[in-house]
């Protein structure tokens, strides 16, 4: 019987498996990172943030009965509310801050930089929870907001329905 016949010549050193292990943590550090895009990332999870913010402010819109501003600008929302106690048409002014719920910070979703929001403009859901605009009663279309260019965020004209 030969030393070949008792499987000695089979698998791999010590050596060649550190080697290896080494040239695939270094591609890992340095290649991995550029492969992957974290814009798409950034813009679908700031597309996320704008809609929670948008069905927060029709929750409180509903349920305050008030009017619940929503400001865009850049790549910034801000969430403020008619403290009057009866909203009337035209629109009352959108004066008082929006406070996080458990928190006293002010309701604002801030996107990444990069990642925009457009159009700029600011809308209003009424005391029904409906989309209104500061000029006219009530918006026959809905609100469409691009976020970072590609991800969409969408306001139902008549429910109010933010997708």
């Amino acid at each position: 019987m030969h030393i070949s016949d008792r499987g000695f010549g089979r698998g791999f050193t010590l050596v060649e498996l550190v080697l290896v292990m080494t040239i695939a943590g270094v591609l890992a550090a340095v290649a991995a990172p550029r492969m992957v895009d974290r814009s798409a990332f950034q813009t679908h999870g700031g597309a996320a943030e704008i809609r929670t913010a948008l069905r927060y402010a029709q929750k409180l819109a509903l349920t305050k009965n008030r009017e619940v501003c929503a400001v865009i600008a850049a790549n910034v929302l801000t969430l403020t509310y008619d403290p009057s106690l009866n909203p009337g048409i035209p629109p009352g002014a959108c004066t008082q801050t929006v406070t996080r719920p458990g928190g006293g910070a002010a309701y604002a979703v801030t996107l990444p930089a990069g990642i925009t929001l457009t159009p700029a403009t600011t809308f209003r859901f009424n005391g029904q929870g409906r989309p209104t605009s500061n000029a006219a009663a009530l918006w026959n279309a809905a609100v469409t907001l691009t976020v970072g260019g590609s991800a969409q965020v969408i306001v139902e004209p008549e429910t109010g329905y933010v997708h």
